[in-house]
């Protein structure tokens, strides 16, 4: 189990996080506000002012998605469930929070999951093989 010293500096570091991504987002959408009002230009312009907003727009979500994560991982240190994995009910090993402090899961139940996604889209590869 984490103790609180070791839970307030998991806290510090997902809000620190938290702030370096809405930094980042919002110069992200300055920079896709202003490719929006350019001038028309060539089709090369064109094409590359599509690619650098279609990029900020993958690169919003995300860190949308990110922003997600790290707020749940914030609820659960105030609820006291954090460090505690959502698959197994077992604490999640330290060294993973350090890296990740706003996983959900314990690395055995998450390579679990990736192993039965990566069966359910091998499946689904069969099946769509299957029909031809």
């Amino acid at each position: 189990m984490l103790t609180k010293k070791e839970i307030e500096r998991f806290r510090k570091m997902l809000l620190k996080k938290r702030e370096e991504i809405l930094s980042k987002t919002s110069n992200l959408q300055e920079v896709r506000q202003t490719h929006q009002f350019e001038g028309e230009g060539d089709e090369g312009d064109q094409a590359e002012r599509a690619s650098r907003q279609a990029l900020a727009w993958r690169l919003l979500d995300k860190d949308r998605k990110l922003l997600a994560e790290i707020d749940h991982a914030l609820r659960k240190i105030d609820s006291g469930e954090y460090g505690i994995c959502e698959g197994t009910g077992i604490p999640i090993d330290k060294k993973r929070l350090l890296i990740r402090p706003w996983t959900r899961y314990s690395i055995q139940y998450k390579e679990k999951l990736e192993k039965q996604k990566k069966a359910a889209k091998v499946g689904k590869g069969t099946e769509i093989n299957q029909l031809f």
